[in-house]
Protein backbone atom coordinates (compact mmCIF):
# COMPACT_ATOMS: atom_id res chain seq x y z
CA UNK A 1 0.00 0.00 0.00
CA UNK A 2 1.38 3.40 -0.93
CA UNK A 3 1.42 6.41 1.29
CA UNK A 4 -1.42 8.03 -0.61
CA UNK A 5 -4.85 6.93 -1.67
CA UNK A 6 -5.86 6.47 -5.30
CA UNK A 7 -6.84 10.11 -5.54
CA UNK A 8 -3.44 11.28 -4.33
CA UNK A 9 -4.68 12.50 -0.93
CA UNK A 10 -2.76 11.56 2.21
CA UNK A 11 -4.22 8.63 4.16
CA UNK A 12 -6.07 9.67 7.35
CA UNK A 13 -5.28 7.51 10.36
CA UNK A 14 -6.89 7.11 13.78
CA UNK A 15 -4.78 5.62 16.58
CA UNK A 16 -6.66 3.38 19.04
CA UNK A 17 -5.08 2.33 22.37
CA UNK A 18 -6.54 0.25 25.19
CA UNK A 19 -5.44 -1.15 28.53
CA UNK A 20 -7.30 -3.01 31.27
CA UNK A 21 -7.68 -1.01 34.45
CA UNK A 22 -5.74 -3.61 36.44
CA UNK A 23 -2.95 -4.11 33.90
CA UNK A 24 -1.99 -0.70 32.61
CA UNK A 25 1.74 -1.30 32.67
CA UNK A 26 1.75 -5.01 31.83
CA UNK A 27 4.24 -6.01 29.10
CA UNK A 28 5.25 -2.36 28.65
CA UNK A 29 2.02 -1.66 26.79
CA UNK A 30 0.75 1.37 28.70
CA UNK A 31 -1.46 3.83 26.89
CA UNK A 32 1.42 6.22 26.23
CA UNK A 33 3.68 3.44 24.94
CA UNK A 34 0.98 2.06 22.60
CA UNK A 35 0.06 5.47 21.27
CA UNK A 36 3.68 6.50 20.61
CA UNK A 37 4.38 3.26 18.72
CA UNK A 38 1.22 3.73 16.60
CA UNK A 39 2.06 7.35 15.75
CA UNK A 40 5.60 6.35 14.70
CA UNK A 41 4.07 3.57 12.60
CA UNK A 42 1.87 6.13 10.78
CA UNK A 43 4.74 8.59 10.29
CA UNK A 44 6.91 5.96 8.63
CA UNK A 45 4.19 5.45 6.03
CA UNK A 46 3.42 9.10 5.50
CA UNK A 47 -0.07 8.91 6.98
CA UNK A 48 -1.68 11.81 8.81
CA UNK A 49 -2.94 11.03 12.32
CA UNK A 50 -6.35 12.74 12.57
CA UNK A 51 -7.46 11.24 15.87
CA UNK A 52 -6.23 9.49 18.99
CA UNK A 53 -8.71 7.38 20.96
CA UNK A 54 -7.98 5.78 24.33
CA UNK A 55 -9.85 3.17 26.40
CA UNK A 56 -9.16 1.94 29.93
CA UNK A 57 -11.57 -0.99 30.09
CA UNK A 58 -11.72 -4.76 29.74
CA UNK A 59 -11.36 -6.22 26.28
CA UNK A 60 -14.16 -8.68 26.97
CA UNK A 61 -16.83 -6.24 25.82
CA UNK A 62 -17.32 -3.78 22.98
CA UNK A 63 -19.36 -1.49 25.26
CA UNK A 64 -16.49 0.95 25.84
CA UNK A 65 -16.57 4.70 25.43
CA UNK A 66 -13.51 4.83 23.17
CA UNK A 67 -14.64 1.89 21.03
CA UNK A 68 -18.03 3.55 20.50
CA UNK A 69 -16.24 6.73 19.41
CA UNK A 70 -14.11 4.73 16.98
CA UNK A 71 -17.11 2.98 15.45
CA UNK A 72 -18.91 6.33 15.07
CA UNK A 73 -15.86 7.63 13.16
CA UNK A 74 -16.15 4.67 10.78
CA UNK A 75 -19.79 5.41 10.07
CA UNK A 76 -19.05 9.09 9.44
CA UNK A 77 -16.13 8.37 7.11
CA UNK A 78 -13.59 10.24 9.26
CA UNK A 79 -10.65 7.89 8.57
CA UNK A 80 -9.01 5.63 6.01
CA UNK A 81 -7.03 3.42 8.38
CA UNK A 82 -7.15 2.48 12.06
CA UNK A 83 -3.88 1.66 13.82
CA UNK A 84 -3.70 -0.40 17.02
CA UNK A 85 -0.71 -1.85 18.84
CA UNK A 86 -2.00 -5.45 18.59
CA UNK A 87 -5.17 -7.38 17.80
CA UNK A 88 -6.07 -7.94 21.45
CA UNK A 89 -6.09 -4.15 21.99
CA UNK A 90 -9.29 -4.07 19.91
CA UNK A 91 -10.89 -7.06 21.66
CA UNK A 92 -10.11 -10.37 23.29
CA UNK A 93 -13.22 -11.98 21.81
CA UNK A 94 -13.01 -13.79 18.49
CA UNK A 95 -16.64 -12.93 17.77
CA UNK A 96 -16.05 -9.24 18.49
CA UNK A 97 -13.03 -9.20 16.17
CA UNK A 98 -15.22 -10.65 13.42
CA UNK A 99 -17.87 -7.96 14.00
CA UNK A 100 -15.29 -5.19 13.88
CA UNK A 101 -13.63 -6.67 10.78
CA UNK A 102 -16.98 -6.60 8.92
CA UNK A 103 -17.67 -3.00 10.01
CA UNK A 104 -14.20 -1.89 8.85
CA UNK A 105 -14.63 -3.66 5.53
CA UNK A 106 -18.05 -2.07 4.89
CA UNK A 107 -16.59 1.36 5.67
CA UNK A 108 -13.60 0.71 3.34
CA UNK A 109 -11.24 1.26 6.27
CA UNK A 110 -8.04 -0.76 6.82
CA UNK A 111 -6.79 -2.55 9.94
CA UNK A 112 -3.15 -1.98 10.80
CA UNK A 113 -1.27 -3.36 13.83
CA UNK A 114 2.18 -2.27 14.96
CA UNK A 115 3.32 -5.68 16.18
CA UNK A 116 1.46 -7.91 13.69
CA UNK A 117 1.05 -8.02 9.90
CA UNK A 118 -1.97 -9.37 8.05
CA UNK A 119 -2.66 -9.26 4.35
CA UNK A 120 -6.21 -8.67 3.17
CA UNK A 121 -6.58 -12.26 1.99
CA UNK A 122 -8.42 -15.37 3.09
CA UNK A 123 -5.23 -16.60 4.75
CA UNK A 124 -4.74 -13.26 6.48
CA UNK A 125 -8.30 -13.32 7.78
CA UNK A 126 -7.80 -16.85 9.02
CA UNK A 127 -4.67 -15.81 10.91
CA UNK A 128 -6.55 -12.81 12.33
CA UNK A 129 -9.38 -15.06 13.55
CA UNK A 130 -6.90 -17.54 14.99
CA UNK A 131 -5.08 -14.75 16.83
CA UNK A 132 -8.36 -13.47 18.25
CA UNK A 133 -9.25 -17.01 19.32
CA UNK A 134 -5.96 -17.35 21.18
CA UNK A 135 -6.60 -14.02 22.93
CA UNK A 136 -10.05 -15.24 23.99
CA UNK A 137 -8.60 -18.45 25.39
CA UNK A 138 -6.05 -16.40 27.32
CA UNK A 139 -8.84 -14.29 28.73
CA UNK A 140 -10.67 -17.40 29.93
CA UNK A 141 -7.45 -18.49 31.64
CA UNK A 142 -7.16 -15.09 33.32
CA UNK A 143 -10.75 -15.33 34.56
CA UNK A 144 -10.17 -18.84 35.90
CA UNK A 145 -6.96 -17.81 37.69
CA UNK A 146 -8.67 -14.73 39.13
CA UNK A 147 -11.61 -16.72 40.49
CA UNK A 148 -9.28 -19.33 41.96
CA UNK A 149 -7.25 -16.57 43.62
CA UNK A 150 -10.37 -14.98 45.10
CA UNK A 151 -11.49 -18.32 46.51
CA UNK A 152 -8.11 -18.85 48.19
CA UNK A 153 -8.24 -15.31 49.56
CA UNK A 154 -11.68 -16.02 51.05
CA UNK A 155 -10.53 -19.27 52.66
CA UNK A 156 -7.64 -17.33 54.17
CA UNK A 157 -9.99 -14.92 55.96
CA UNK A 158 -9.62 -11.95 53.59
CA UNK A 159 -12.57 -10.53 51.66
CA UNK A 160 -12.09 -11.18 47.94
CA UNK A 161 -14.19 -8.19 46.92
CA UNK A 162 -13.68 -5.30 49.29
CA UNK A 163 -13.44 -2.33 46.96
CA UNK A 164 -17.16 -1.72 46.36
CA UNK A 165 -19.52 0.64 48.17
CA UNK A 166 -19.42 -1.59 51.19
CA UNK A 167 -22.00 -2.45 53.81
CA UNK A 168 -23.81 0.00 56.10
CA UNK A 169 -22.25 -0.22 59.56
CA UNK A 170 -18.78 -1.12 58.30
CA UNK A 171 -15.76 0.23 56.43
CA UNK A 172 -13.31 -1.89 54.46
CA UNK A 173 -9.66 -2.04 55.53
CA UNK A 174 -7.51 -2.72 52.46
CA UNK A 175 -4.46 -3.61 54.54
CA UNK A 176 -6.15 -6.44 56.44
CA UNK A 177 -8.70 -7.34 53.78
CA UNK A 178 -11.41 -7.26 56.45
CA UNK A 179 -14.25 -5.03 57.62
CA UNK A 180 -14.16 -2.66 60.57
CA UNK A 181 -17.20 -1.43 62.54
CA UNK A 182 -18.33 2.19 62.12
CA UNK A 183 -19.74 2.91 65.58
CA UNK A 184 -22.40 5.48 64.60
CA UNK A 185 -23.79 3.34 61.79
CA UNK A 186 -23.56 0.15 63.86
CA UNK A 187 -25.76 1.74 66.53
CA UNK A 188 -28.37 2.50 63.86
CA UNK A 189 -28.25 -1.14 62.72
CA UNK A 190 -28.79 -2.36 66.29
CA UNK A 191 -31.66 0.07 66.69
CA UNK A 192 -33.34 -1.18 63.50
CA UNK A 193 -33.13 -4.83 64.60
CA UNK A 194 -34.29 -4.12 68.16
CA UNK A 195 -37.19 -1.92 67.06
CA UNK A 196 -38.49 -4.52 64.64
CA UNK A 197 -38.04 -7.27 67.23
CA UNK A 198 -40.17 -5.23 69.66
CA UNK A 199 -42.99 -5.01 67.12
CA UNK A 200 -42.36 -1.76 65.23
CA UNK A 201 -43.29 -1.71 61.55
CA UNK A 202 -40.86 -1.06 58.70
CA UNK A 203 -42.60 2.23 57.97
CA UNK A 204 -42.45 3.30 61.61
CA UNK A 205 -38.70 2.63 61.71
CA UNK A 206 -38.19 4.54 58.45
CA UNK A 207 -40.11 7.60 59.66
CA UNK A 208 -38.23 7.68 62.96
CA UNK A 209 -34.84 7.58 61.24
CA UNK A 210 -35.80 10.25 58.69
CA UNK A 211 -37.32 12.51 61.35
CA UNK A 212 -34.03 12.44 63.25
CA UNK A 213 -32.02 13.31 60.16
CA UNK A 214 -30.17 9.98 60.01
CA UNK A 215 -29.15 9.16 56.43
CA UNK A 216 -28.36 5.93 54.58
CA UNK A 217 -24.96 4.76 53.32
CA UNK A 218 -25.40 6.92 50.20
CA UNK A 219 -26.60 9.97 52.15
CA UNK A 220 -30.26 9.67 51.18
CA UNK A 221 -33.51 9.22 53.13
CA UNK A 222 -34.48 5.79 54.37
CA UNK A 223 -37.10 3.71 52.56
CA UNK A 224 -38.89 0.53 53.72
CA UNK A 225 -36.99 -1.69 51.22
CA UNK A 226 -33.67 -0.38 52.59
CA UNK A 227 -34.63 -1.34 56.15
CA UNK A 228 -35.96 -4.70 54.94
CA UNK A 229 -32.65 -5.59 53.25
CA UNK A 230 -30.72 -4.69 56.41
CA UNK A 231 -32.99 -6.97 58.46
CA UNK A 232 -32.33 -9.80 55.98
CA UNK A 233 -28.54 -9.32 55.89
CA UNK A 234 -26.80 -12.11 57.81
CA UNK A 235 -23.52 -10.18 57.60
CA UNK A 236 -24.47 -8.29 60.78
CA UNK A 237 -24.14 -11.51 62.79
CA UNK A 238 -20.47 -11.70 61.74
CA UNK A 239 -20.87 -14.17 58.89
CA UNK A 240 -19.28 -13.39 55.53
CA UNK A 241 -20.03 -15.70 52.62
CA UNK A 242 -18.25 -15.66 49.26
CA UNK A 243 -19.74 -17.18 46.09
CA UNK A 244 -23.24 -17.19 47.56
CA UNK A 245 -24.66 -15.63 44.40
CA UNK A 246 -23.72 -15.49 40.75
CA UNK A 247 -24.72 -13.40 37.75
CA UNK A 248 -26.18 -15.22 34.79
CA UNK A 249 -27.45 -14.08 31.42
CA UNK A 250 -31.12 -14.66 30.65
CA UNK A 251 -33.04 -13.77 27.52
CA UNK A 252 -35.91 -11.33 27.85
CA UNK A 253 -38.89 -13.01 26.09
CA UNK A 254 -40.38 -9.65 25.11
CA UNK A 255 -37.36 -7.85 23.69
CA UNK A 256 -35.29 -10.91 22.81
CA UNK A 257 -32.25 -9.28 24.41
CA UNK A 258 -30.11 -10.88 27.09
CA UNK A 259 -29.94 -9.29 30.52
CA UNK A 260 -28.01 -9.90 33.71
CA UNK A 261 -29.73 -11.67 36.59
CA UNK A 262 -28.32 -12.47 40.05
CA UNK A 263 -29.27 -15.92 41.44
CA UNK A 264 -28.25 -17.86 44.53
CA UNK A 265 -25.80 -20.74 44.13
CA UNK A 266 -26.15 -24.14 45.73
CA UNK A 267 -25.13 -24.07 49.41
CA UNK A 268 -22.21 -26.47 48.80
CA UNK A 269 -20.58 -23.83 46.59
CA UNK A 270 -20.55 -21.18 49.31
CA UNK A 271 -17.25 -20.24 50.97
CA UNK A 272 -17.33 -18.79 54.48
CA UNK A 273 -14.70 -16.11 55.10
CA UNK A 274 -13.66 -16.57 58.76
CA UNK A 275 -13.38 -13.45 60.95
CA UNK A 276 -13.67 -11.09 57.97
CA UNK A 277 -16.62 -9.22 59.50
CA UNK A 278 -17.04 -8.44 63.22
CA UNK A 279 -20.62 -8.96 64.48
CA UNK A 280 -22.92 -6.02 65.25
CA UNK A 281 -25.88 -8.09 66.52
CA UNK A 282 -26.11 -11.56 68.00
CA UNK A 283 -27.48 -14.57 66.17
CA UNK A 284 -30.52 -14.97 68.44
CA UNK A 285 -31.78 -11.47 67.63
CA UNK A 286 -31.27 -12.08 63.91
CA UNK A 287 -33.23 -15.34 64.04
CA UNK A 288 -36.11 -13.71 65.94
CA UNK A 289 -36.29 -10.99 63.30
CA UNK A 290 -36.31 -13.56 60.48
CA UNK A 291 -39.11 -15.45 62.21
CA UNK A 292 -41.20 -12.29 62.42
CA UNK A 293 -40.47 -11.36 58.80
CA UNK A 294 -41.57 -14.81 57.65
CA UNK A 295 -44.57 -15.08 60.01
CA UNK A 296 -47.77 -15.33 57.92
CA UNK A 297 -49.75 -14.17 60.95
CA UNK A 298 -48.05 -10.78 60.70
CA UNK A 299 -49.56 -10.37 57.25
CA UNK A 300 -52.94 -11.68 58.33
CA UNK A 301 -53.21 -9.03 61.06
CA UNK A 302 -53.54 -6.42 58.33
CA UNK A 303 -56.49 -8.24 56.78
CA UNK A 304 -59.99 -6.90 57.31
CA UNK A 305 -62.11 -8.05 60.20
CA UNK A 306 -65.15 -6.01 59.08
CA UNK A 307 -66.95 -5.44 55.80
CA UNK A 308 -66.59 -2.24 53.82
CA UNK A 309 -69.42 -2.06 51.29
CA UNK A 310 -68.09 1.04 49.55
CA UNK A 311 -64.68 -0.49 48.81
CA UNK A 312 -63.76 0.25 45.22
CA UNK A 313 -66.37 3.04 45.05
CA UNK A 314 -64.98 5.72 47.36
CA UNK A 315 -62.15 8.19 46.69
CA UNK A 316 -60.60 11.07 48.58
CA UNK A 317 -62.13 14.42 47.56
CA UNK A 318 -58.80 16.16 48.17
CA UNK A 319 -56.31 14.09 46.14
CA UNK A 320 -58.59 11.71 44.15
CA UNK A 321 -56.76 8.65 45.56
CA UNK A 322 -58.70 5.53 46.49
CA UNK A 323 -59.86 5.17 50.08
CA UNK A 324 -59.55 1.78 51.75
CA UNK A 325 -61.24 0.23 54.75
CA UNK A 326 -59.33 -0.02 58.02
CA UNK A 327 -60.30 -1.10 61.51
CA UNK A 328 -58.98 0.67 64.63
CA UNK A 329 -58.95 -0.86 68.11
CA UNK A 330 -60.62 -3.98 66.67
CA UNK A 331 -64.06 -2.33 66.42
CA UNK A 332 -64.00 1.14 64.85
CA UNK A 333 -64.41 1.08 61.07
CA UNK A 334 -62.88 3.79 58.91
CA UNK A 335 -62.18 4.62 55.30
CA UNK A 336 -58.74 6.20 54.92
CA UNK A 337 -56.97 7.83 51.98
CA UNK A 338 -54.15 5.69 50.59
CA UNK A 339 -51.90 8.73 50.37
CA UNK A 340 -52.44 9.69 54.01
CA UNK A 341 -49.82 7.22 55.23
CA UNK A 342 -48.17 6.10 51.98
CA UNK A 343 -44.43 5.50 52.35
CA UNK A 344 -42.15 7.85 54.25
CA UNK A 345 -43.61 11.15 55.37
CA UNK A 346 -43.42 12.73 51.91
CA UNK A 347 -46.20 14.26 49.81
CA UNK A 348 -48.98 12.96 52.04
CA UNK A 349 -52.65 13.82 51.83
CA UNK A 350 -54.25 15.74 54.70
CA UNK A 351 -57.35 13.50 54.63
CA UNK A 352 -56.91 10.77 57.21
CA UNK A 353 -59.73 8.70 58.72
CA UNK A 354 -63.41 8.97 57.75
CA UNK A 355 -65.82 7.05 60.00
CA UNK A 356 -67.28 4.26 57.87
CA UNK A 357 -70.69 4.04 59.55
CA UNK A 358 -71.38 7.76 59.11
CA UNK A 359 -70.13 7.82 55.51
CA UNK A 360 -72.21 4.78 54.55
CA UNK A 361 -75.30 6.20 56.24
CA UNK A 362 -74.83 9.49 54.41
CA UNK A 363 -74.61 7.65 51.09
CA UNK A 364 -77.74 5.63 51.88
CA UNK A 365 -79.63 8.79 52.78
CA UNK A 366 -78.58 10.55 49.56
CA UNK A 367 -79.62 7.57 47.42
CA UNK A 368 -82.96 7.13 49.22
CA UNK A 369 -83.80 10.83 48.91
CA UNK A 370 -83.16 10.94 45.17
CA UNK A 371 -84.93 7.64 44.45
CA UNK A 372 -87.98 8.85 46.36
CA UNK A 373 -88.55 11.33 43.50
CA UNK A 374 -88.85 9.24 40.30
CA UNK A 375 -90.08 12.25 38.30
CA UNK A 376 -86.70 13.93 38.80
CA UNK A 377 -84.92 10.75 37.78
CA UNK A 378 -87.13 10.53 34.68
CA UNK A 379 -86.07 14.05 33.67
CA UNK A 380 -82.43 13.10 34.03
CA UNK A 381 -82.99 9.94 32.00
CA UNK A 382 -84.71 11.90 29.25
CA UNK A 383 -81.85 14.39 29.08
CA UNK A 384 -79.33 11.54 29.08
CA UNK A 385 -81.14 9.60 26.36
CA UNK A 386 -81.45 12.72 24.19
CA UNK A 387 -77.70 13.15 24.43
CA UNK A 388 -77.17 9.48 23.59
CA UNK A 389 -79.70 9.24 20.73
CA UNK A 390 -78.82 12.40 18.76
CA UNK A 391 -76.38 10.72 16.33
CA UNK A 392 -78.83 7.96 15.33
CA UNK A 393 -81.81 10.26 15.01
CA UNK A 394 -79.73 12.65 12.94
CA UNK A 395 -78.77 9.87 10.52
CA UNK A 396 -82.43 8.95 10.05
CA UNK A 397 -83.35 12.56 9.35
CA UNK A 398 -80.60 12.75 6.72
CA UNK A 399 -82.08 9.65 5.03
CA UNK A 400 -85.44 11.44 4.79
CA UNK A 401 -83.78 14.51 3.29
CA UNK A 402 -82.00 12.37 0.67
CA UNK A 403 -85.27 10.75 -0.38
CA UNK A 404 -86.73 14.21 -0.94
CA UNK A 405 -83.68 15.24 -3.00
CA UNK A 406 -84.04 12.16 -5.18
CA UNK A 407 -87.72 12.89 -5.83
CA UNK A 408 -86.95 16.49 -6.81
CA UNK A 409 -84.23 15.42 -9.27
CA UNK A 410 -86.62 12.91 -10.90
CA UNK A 411 -89.33 15.58 -11.22
CA UNK A 412 -86.88 18.02 -12.87
CA UNK A 413 -85.91 15.32 -15.39
CA UNK A 414 -89.58 14.57 -16.15
CA UNK A 415 -90.17 18.28 -16.76
CA UNK A 416 -87.20 18.41 -19.13
CA UNK A 417 -85.29 20.85 -16.92
CA UNK A 418 -82.18 18.61 -16.72
CA UNK A 419 -80.61 16.12 -19.11
CA UNK A 420 -79.91 12.42 -18.60
CA UNK A 421 -76.23 12.99 -17.69
CA UNK A 422 -77.16 15.29 -14.81
CA UNK A 423 -79.85 12.82 -13.66
CA UNK A 424 -77.43 9.88 -13.49
CA UNK A 425 -74.76 11.91 -11.71
CA UNK A 426 -77.12 13.24 -9.03
CA UNK A 427 -78.89 9.92 -8.45
CA UNK A 428 -75.52 8.17 -8.12
CA UNK A 429 -74.32 10.66 -5.49
CA UNK A 430 -77.58 10.35 -3.53
CA UNK A 431 -77.40 6.55 -3.66
CA UNK A 432 -73.84 6.54 -2.31
CA UNK A 433 -74.83 8.82 0.58
CA UNK A 434 -77.83 6.61 1.41
CA UNK A 435 -75.64 3.48 1.44
CA UNK A 436 -73.12 5.09 3.79
CA UNK A 437 -75.84 6.17 6.25
CA UNK A 438 -77.42 2.69 6.21
CA UNK A 439 -74.05 1.10 6.98
CA UNK A 440 -73.59 3.42 9.98
CA UNK A 441 -77.08 2.61 11.25
CA UNK A 442 -76.42 -1.13 11.01
CA UNK A 443 -73.20 -0.71 12.98
CA UNK A 444 -74.85 1.42 15.69
CA UNK A 445 -75.50 -0.27 19.08
CA UNK A 446 -79.05 -1.27 20.07
CA UNK A 447 -81.05 1.79 21.01
CA UNK A 448 -82.18 2.34 24.58
CA UNK A 449 -85.86 2.73 25.16
CA UNK A 450 -87.23 5.51 27.33
CA UNK A 451 -88.83 3.89 30.39
CA UNK A 452 -92.33 4.99 31.29
CA UNK A 453 -93.11 6.72 34.59
CA UNK A 454 -94.67 3.49 35.88
CA UNK A 455 -91.59 1.43 34.94
CA UNK A 456 -89.27 3.94 36.57
CA UNK A 457 -91.39 4.03 39.73
CA UNK A 458 -91.22 0.23 39.88
CA UNK A 459 -87.43 0.34 39.42
CA UNK A 460 -86.98 2.94 42.13
CA UNK A 461 -89.20 0.95 44.48
CA UNK A 462 -87.10 -2.19 43.94
CA UNK A 463 -83.88 -0.31 44.60
CA UNK A 464 -85.49 1.33 47.60
CA UNK A 465 -85.96 -2.10 49.15
CA UNK A 466 -82.21 -2.64 48.76
CA UNK A 467 -81.52 0.68 50.44
CA UNK A 468 -83.76 -0.21 53.37
CA UNK A 469 -82.14 -3.62 53.86
CA UNK A 470 -78.55 -2.82 52.93
CA UNK A 471 -77.37 -2.98 56.53
CA UNK A 472 -73.63 -3.48 56.92
CA UNK A 473 -73.16 -4.84 53.39
CA UNK A 474 -73.60 -2.10 50.81
CA UNK A 475 -71.61 -3.78 48.04
CA UNK A 476 -74.70 -5.01 46.14
CA UNK A 477 -76.24 -1.54 46.15
CA UNK A 478 -72.96 0.17 45.26
CA UNK A 479 -72.40 -2.20 42.33
CA UNK A 480 -75.96 -2.01 41.02
CA UNK A 481 -76.02 1.79 41.01
CA UNK A 482 -72.33 2.05 40.10
CA UNK A 483 -71.83 4.52 42.88
CA UNK A 484 -68.91 6.95 42.82
CA UNK A 485 -68.33 8.46 46.26
CA UNK A 486 -65.80 11.15 47.14
CA UNK A 487 -65.30 11.90 50.81
CA UNK A 488 -63.42 13.91 53.41
CA UNK A 489 -63.94 14.18 57.15
CA UNK A 490 -66.43 17.03 56.55
CA UNK A 491 -68.41 16.12 53.43
CA UNK A 492 -69.04 13.58 50.70
CA UNK A 493 -70.45 13.64 47.16
CA UNK A 494 -72.38 10.79 45.54
CA UNK A 495 -72.77 9.98 41.84
CA UNK A 496 -74.70 6.98 40.51
CA UNK A 497 -76.71 5.43 37.69
CA UNK A 498 -80.24 4.00 37.72
CA UNK A 499 -80.91 0.70 35.83
CA UNK A 500 -83.25 0.80 32.85
CA UNK A 501 -85.84 -1.51 34.43
CA UNK A 502 -86.67 -3.28 37.65
CA UNK A 503 -86.01 -6.63 35.97
CA UNK A 504 -82.33 -5.76 35.65
CA UNK A 505 -81.99 -4.77 39.29
CA UNK A 506 -80.86 -8.27 40.24
CA UNK A 507 -77.80 -7.90 38.03
CA UNK A 508 -74.96 -5.99 39.69
CA UNK A 509 -73.59 -5.06 36.27
CA UNK A 510 -76.79 -3.59 34.83
CA UNK A 511 -76.72 -1.36 31.76
CA UNK A 512 -77.07 2.31 32.65
CA UNK A 513 -79.16 4.81 30.68
CA UNK A 514 -77.89 8.04 32.15
CA UNK A 515 -74.85 9.47 33.83
CA UNK A 516 -74.66 11.38 37.07
CA UNK A 517 -78.34 11.14 37.96
CA UNK A 518 -77.49 10.95 41.64
CA UNK A 519 -75.62 14.17 42.35
CA UNK A 520 -75.77 15.35 45.92
CA UNK A 521 -73.31 16.78 48.41
CA UNK A 522 -74.01 15.80 52.01
CA UNK A 523 -72.70 17.66 55.05
CA UNK A 524 -71.47 15.40 57.85
CA UNK A 525 -70.30 16.00 61.37
CA UNK A 526 -66.52 15.89 61.72
CA UNK A 527 -65.51 12.24 61.98
CA UNK A 528 -63.39 11.85 65.06
CA UNK A 529 -62.16 8.75 66.83
CA UNK A 530 -64.85 7.68 69.29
Amino acid sequence: MTAASAGGATMRAIVYSRVSTDAQERDGTSLDTQERACVDFASERGWTVVGRIRDAASGASLEREGMQQLRDSLRHGDTDVVIAYAVDRLSRSQNHIGVLFDEFEQAAVRFEFVTERFEDTAVGRFILAARAFIAEVEREKIVERTMRGKAERARGGRMPQGTGKGCYGYRYDRASGQREIVDEQAEVVRRIFRSFDLGDSLLGIVNALNDEGIVTFSGKNWLPPTVFHILRNETYTGRTTYRRTQAIKVRDPRSGRSRRRVVERNAEEWIDVPEATPPIIDGDLFERVQTRLDDPERRRRAQRTHTYGLSGHVKCRVCESAMVGQTQQLRYRYYRCRRAFAGPRVDRCATRYVRADRLEQSVLSAVAERLSKPDLVLQEIARGMDWHEVPVEGERRRLTVLVGQRDRVLRLYQLGEVDETYLERELGAIKNQQAAIERRLLAAPPQLQMPTADELEETCAAIGLWVAGAGDDMSLLANALRLEVKATTEACSVLGRVPASAASCSDADVRAVVRNILAKTVRNDPFKHA
